[in-house]
């Protein structure tokens, strides 16, 4: 019998599982291992910090649905991988396996950046953020540093909590160095400059952090923004266990993976969602849409892999749909350069949040 563990309980490991649940193939043994028995749902994370989700409606309980896959189920995080003799260790407990497939997500951090690490308000692993809503929302000074959909979102969420609970005072700061939502076109921008106003989110605009010194971050044009809590939303950071495996990674150590979603060099290796860098397609965004979509073929492979069918490629959309949740249930839909801001867009996304949901809970 062969042996496939799924590393990560991301998006695309999901649909696996629910893959499992309807599946009759008895001739392979699952394993699943993670981090912590829950997957939160990132996509969420805007509607639960402005309150109107509550945490068991942004979370899936990993053992109940690998128990109705008849996978088995290990909590714990992965200490190292060894891609020659097929084995993984997860809290000191060795795992063999004849097919790997790692969904193990990204960080929202950036080392080059001094001191970011020791200060942050952690988004990622995501089972960590619901600890700190009760900081942010009690925080009387928020930096934000990003100016991509993230980050936008994560502000006028936080600020849209804080008008509702008569905290007028608080101050949020939103620092990049671009332009606010800067691949989508002048129309978004717009829009988006006037939320910021509308919620008095201060902007600092065209501002690289260059160090954080005491609660302070110093940009590289010497401007300095104090804050009690800090948020980084500039971008995705690999897994160190991808390095330090001695897996084949590209220059910012995210695992390479070709369009199979499998790794060239390790054939027994497969991968999906944040984590990865397809070599066929090396600036495909890292977001939710394309790992869900990765799914399915993901899907296929590991199975035609044990029986030494054929494997599929993995064809990424030129553009993903996007809806930043902006605050009282209002959302800005974008979609390359086109753009919509209102209440619908808010609602379509609350629709399609909460279906997704429902499949895995």
């Amino acid at each position: 019998m062969k042996t496939i563990i799924l590393a990560g309980g991301g998006h695309t490991h999901l649909s696996i599982l629910k893959q499992l649940t309807k599946s009759n193939n008895n001739d392979t043994k699952w394993i699943m291992v993670s981090s912590d028995d829950y997957q939160y749902y990132s996509g969420m994370f805007s509607g639960y910090i402005e309150g109107l989700y509550s945490l068991e409606d942004i979370r899936i309980h990993l053992p109940s649905l690998a128990a109705k896959a008849n996978c088995e189920f290990h909590q714990g995080s992965v200490d190292s991988i060894d891609p020659s003799q097929k084995i993984i260790s997860v809290n000191g407990q060795r795992f063999s396996y004849d097919y790997l497939s790692l969904d193990i997500g990204s960080h929202t951090t950036n080392p080059a950046i001094p001191g970011l690490n020791k200060e942050l308000t952690r988004l990622k692993p995501a089972h960590t953020f619901p600890d700190h809503i009760t900081d942010l929302h009690v925080s009387r000074q928020t930096a934000v540093i990003g100016g991509g959909a993230a980050a936008c979102e994560m502000a006028l969420s936080l600020a849209a909590w804080k008008r509702k609970h008569q905290r007028k005072y608080d101050q949020i700061s939103l620092i990049y160095s671009g332009a606010l939502l800067q691949k989508h076109g002048s129309k978004a921008q717009k829009t988006m400059h006037r939320l910021m106003k509308e919620n008095s989110i201060k902007l600092y605009e065209g501002e690289r952090a260059k160090k954080i010194v005491s609660k302070k971050i110093v940009t590289a044009n010497r401007t300095v923004i104090p804050f009690d809590q800090l948020l980084y939303l500039g971008g995705a950071y690999p897994p160190e266990i991808l390095r330090k495996s001695g897996l084949p990674v590209d220059e910012k150590g995210f695992l390479e993976v070709n369009g199979m979603l499998q790794s060239p060099d390790f054939p027994s290796i497969f991968g999906a969602g944040d984590c990865i860098t397809m070599t066929t397609h090396p600036e495909m965004e890292k977001n939710g849409v394309h790992a869900v979509k990765q799914g399915e073929v993901l899907w296929h492979n590991l199975n035609a892999a044990v029986t030494k069918e054929p494997l599929r490629d993995y064809h990424p959309q030129k553009n993903s749909l996007a809806i930043l949740s902006t605050g009282s249930q209002k959302g800005l839909l974008l979609w390359g350069k086109t753009s919509l801001y209102g209440s619908l867009p808010w609602q379509l996304k609350n629709y399609i949040d909460r279906n997704f949901m429902k499949k895995y809970q």
